[in-house]
């Protein structure tokens, strides 16, 4: 079971409801809302603990949150219609901020963030008899242009397999694009653990750059 903490469900569900005022009337806005808050303590119960600490549970605690309120909406979101409300809700220009911009064009903020990730990758491994099923990470560093590495082993990925939900999780794997896309980047990416590769593979690179090597 992954706790619940409210800060994920107070920051995200204005946004998210905002969205979902363009799409639907009120009143299924609010029982949508209403069902997702429910559904959502659901999903953490039957999530692995990977620790509240864990940097990256913030990943984890969103997709199921996103989720929620499909899941909450008694058929009214579709899996296309959940991938649209993430893409709007995550190109709000408020949320942007709240977030931090960062440019990964910029190599001072595409340095802090490999160094992020390595420092993710320390948390693990040092929690790893802890938490044995946070994300696994692998690096590589024979791309000359932006960030390589990635995971063989993914609690996202797991937690829809464990629950026969697989047809969903490559809903998240778009989610990396959207949320890489904002911060002026790309996602190349060969394979992923949803579609049964044996990892999630992650070269990030700014999105001014041409022919990336």
């Amino acid at each position: 079971m992954l706790k619940y903490k409210p800060i994920y469900w107070f920051v995200m569900n204005p946004f998210i409801k905002k969205v979902l005022k363009t799409k639907y009337s009120n009143e299924d806005v609010e029982m949508i809302v209403r069902n997702a808050k429910v559904e959502y303590k659901k999903l953490l119960n039957k999530a692995d603990d990977i620790g509240t600490k864990n940097p990256m549970a913030s990943n984890l605690y969103f997709c199921l949150l996103f989720f929620s309120f499909m899941q909450g909406s008694e058929g009214k979101i579709t899996v296309e219609d959940l991938k649209e409300i993430m893409r709007i809700t995550l190109s709000d220009p408020a949320l942007l901020k709240l977030m931090g911009k960062k440019d990964y064009n910029n190599p001072k903020d595409l340095k802090k963030f490999k160094e992020l990730m390595h420092k993710n990758s320390d948390w693990a491994e040092l929690h790893r008899g802890e938490y044995p099923e946070t994300w696994k990470f692998n690096f590589d560093d024979s791309h000359q242009d932006g960030v390589y590495y990635y995971f063989t082993k993914c609690p996202i990925a797991k937690f829809f397999k464990d629950n026969n939900l697989e047809e969903i999780t490559p809903i998240f794997c778009e989610l990396d694009h959207l949320t890489i896309k904002v911060r002026k980047a790309k996602l190349y990416r060969d394979k992923t653990l949803a579609k049964g590769d044996d990892m999630c593979d992650f070269w990030i690179v700014g999105d001014k750059v041409k022919n990336p090597k």
